[in-house]
């Protein structure tokens, strides 16, 4: 519910599918495709880090579009498009000025880099190119 709502929120049309034999949660209407998304609770990784994970067996090509993480501690969730989503992925939640340089600033994950938008900007330049 905490994925459907965020994607609600931010504007495009979410559908549930029918039966269990899907490899895919829900179904997003972006306005340019329908996209199938694999939702999962990111856990708590340590204090103010997330992280979503999956079994890519799992998802062969082609049968998942984006990957959300449901976030509920933060209230938020996370998009990774499949084409980049590894085994896991972190995200921080702490604030950037209590990171202790500029360098774990830079290399931090932070949630708006995992914005639905985000995701679809990143898939909409995948496929074309």
């Amino acid at each position: 519910a905490l994925v459907a709502a965020d994607i609600l929120r931010n504007g495009y049309g979410v559908a549930y599918p029918h039966g269990h034999e899907q490899k895919y949660d829900l179904v997003i209407d972006v306005g340019w495709e329908l996209l199938r998304v694999q939702v999962k609770t990111a856990s708590d990784y340590d204090e103010y880090r997330y992280e979503l994970e999956i079994s890519p067996e799992k998802y062969p090509d082609g049968t998942v579009d984006i990957f959300a993480g449901a976030i509920h501690e933060e209230g938020t969730a996370i998009y990774v498009p499949a084409h980049e989503m590894e085994k896991t992925q972190r995200v921080k939640f702490n604030p950037t000025e209590e990171m202790p340089s500029d360098w774990h600033r830079e290399q931090a994950n932070l949630p708006g880099e995992f914005s639905i938008d985000e995701a679809l900007l990143k898939i909409r330049e995948f496929t074309d190119s």
